[in-house]
């Protein structure tokens, strides 16, 4: 197991971070980490969602140092030897090998009942150490701060009002709303020199787009040395200035998981160990250990920790007006073309505001301040987006 002791910080931080840099630093006694099994994921009663790969070794040139595993059973079981629930392979854009697991539907957790994660992958079999389910609190409140810098921060707090819940995960999906400077009346087509009108109630209109992100770090967070169990105004993402986050609307959903603390202790030195390391084998500064086993081989080494715990949300709106930031588009400047001269405006990266009819020149600005795609936005709105444009 000696070679589990260097290359696990390492293999969680490709997991987590997959555009990591990776520095070409090898142990004397690692000759190739190839085949190891990591998981993610946890056993909730509602959206449970398993990830499985294997590493592909220090002397390949694979992307994220992982393939995923999708030919596996994979299914949530008690210590009663039941199986309480099978996920099944995600299906995205009609393809299962994506190495994710869901279980369809809601597991009831019994009181009294440990649970654990039992998989197999050809003749292997692997399972997780069973655990009893969290109870997860509430989200008290989600607030944000705005800092001199004009950078966002936002916090969660929370409390346990039966005074047993003291350690704490959190994951967050972002979405916001990019709006253009101006609305662009017209659009220059490069490839036929046509000039097409456009309102702002098409479907497919410049001045309305939505992006999204994930957290891509693991926040924890413990109220375990204070008198009372309640964590207020944990720091859980900052946003920097003048980000396209701030053009409209931004909302954030937030993902509270109650922990043991075992669970705690070994997210909590994953993420410091991925913080401390200074590439993919460097030694890591402290020992992990997870709750997971390889049954048929026990020398195998596994990379993950599973817990069992209930998942509370929380969403939070922050509207543009209220941030109080600079104007983040510097689009005050605009230049005016004739019809003819359009080709030299697109090539300029120009868009088109309007047309003046006193001159007869089509007014241009910038095109990331009348395309809202030049602005990583896509036209994929939410489905709970408050808004009824499109």
């Amino acid at each position: 197991m000696k070679i589990f002791k260097y290359i696990l910080t390492g293999l969680l931080g490709i997991l987590l971070f997959p555009a990591n840099c990776v520095m070409p630093f090898e142990p004397q006694d690692v000759k190739d980490t190839a085949g190891i099994l990591v998981v993610e994921g946890m056993i909730l009663e509602t959206g449970t969602t398993v990830k499985l790969g294997r590493t592909v070794g220090i002397y390949t040139d694979a992307d994220s140092g992982m393939e995923d595993v999708y030919n596996a059973l994979v299914q949530v079981i008690d210590d009663g030897n039941n199986t309480v629930a099978v996920a099944e392979p995600q299906i995205i854009d009609g393809k299962t090998n994506t190495g994710t697991y869901v279980v369809n539907g809601a597991i009831t957790f019994t009181s009294g009942t440990k649970y654990a994660l039992a998989i197999q992958i050809g003749e292997r079999q692997y399972q997780s150490s069973f655990v009893s389910p969290v109870q997860t609190p509430e989200i008290d409140e989600i607030t944000w701060k705005q800092n001199d810098d004009k950078s966002i921060d936002i916090m969660i707090s929370t409390h346990d009002p039966e005074g047993i819940i003291n350690y704490y995960r959190w994951a967050f999906e972002e979405d916001w709303e990019i709006r253009a400077r101006y609305f662009g009346a017209f659009i220059f087509e490069i490839n036929d020199r046509t000039i097409i009108e456009q309102s702002i109630f098409d479907s497919n209109n410049r001045y309305y787009c939505w992006d999204s992100d994930k957290s891509k770090s693991i926040i924890t967070g413990t109220s375990e040395k204070l008198t009372q169990t309640t964590i207020k105004s944990k720091l859980i993402h900052n946003l920097p200035a003048n980000n396209s986050r701030f053009s409209y609307l931004y909302s954030m959903l937030v993902k509270q998981y109650g922990l043991d603390r075992e669970a705690y202790t070994y997210f909590e030195n994953v993420q410091k160990n991925i913080n401390l390391s200074e590439g993919l084998f460097a030694p890591q500064p402290s020992e992990l250990q997870g709750n997971i086993q390889c049954v048929s081989h026990p020398d195998e080494p596994v990379i993950g920790y599973i817990a069992a715990t209930k998942e509370t949300v929380s969403r939070i709106y922050i509207e543009m007006e209220n941030m109080g930031g600079e104007d983040q588009y510097n689009c005050a400047e605009t230049q005016n073309f004739f019809a003819s001269e359009l080709q030299i405006a697109y090539w300029s990266s120009l868009g088109i505001i309007n047309f003046d009819w006193d001159t007869g020149m089509y007014v241009c600005a910038p095109i990331r301040c009348v395309d809202c795609t030049a602005r990583g936005g896509t036209k994929n709105k939410p489905d709970f987006w408050p808004n009824d444009h499109q």
